[in-house]
């Protein structure tokens, strides 16, 4: 959990919604950069601000730390209201934070205006190019829900990639 807790934790040693807006902020971050939210003795929430530069309209000063797979696509839509809004889920008072409704509006406002890219040849470029990939694990949001015993082994065929091969009994 180290470097996802929301600061004032570490004052009031209590979780509270914004807190979890804060760790999903840090997550978001971890998709921008491909690091661990404390890499190196760096943490990923103080890199980011230190690096961050408005006025580099199409990276915002932060290609030396963006994940290269980001940093090398041709156009990069959305990125800057992306950052932004990770940006605002990380600030250091819980009441400057957005609740996680305006986050999950926000972010489907970037999908809407943006769009998701449906032609790309990229495995991770959206949620609708999972279905059309042979072998890949099922995608929880595009699949209907399974209809079978939530014993049997596959019921989380999508949990990290993982299935266990024998049923798991308690002790």
């Amino acid at each position: 959990m180290t470097g996802y807790l929301d600061p004032e934790y570490y004052m009031t040693q209590q979780l509270t919604e914004k807190s979890d807006v804060y760790s999903f902020g840090v997550v978001m971050l971890e998709l921008i950069t491909a690091k661990q939210p404390i890499e190196k003795g760096k943490y990923i929430v103080r890199e980011v601000r230190t690096a961050m530069n408005k006025n580099d309209e199409e990276t915002y000063g932060l290609r030396e730390i963006m994940d290269t797979s980001i940093r090398s696509m041709a156009n990069l839509i959305g990125f800057g209201r992306f950052l932004e809004l990770a940006m605002q889920c990380v600030e250091e008072s819980a009441a400057d934070r957005p609740t996680m409704s305006e986050v999950v509006k926000a972010l489907e406002t970037i999908l809407q205006n943006d769009g998701l890219n449906t032609n790309s040849t990229s495995a991770s470029s959206s949620a609708t190019d999972f279905g059309s990939m042979r072998g890949a694990p099922k995608h929880p949001y595009n699949d209907a829900l399974p209809k079978k015993d939530v014993n049997e082994s596959d019921a989380f065929d999508y949990s990290g990639g993982y299935t266990l091969s024998t049923k798991v009994e308690p002790k």
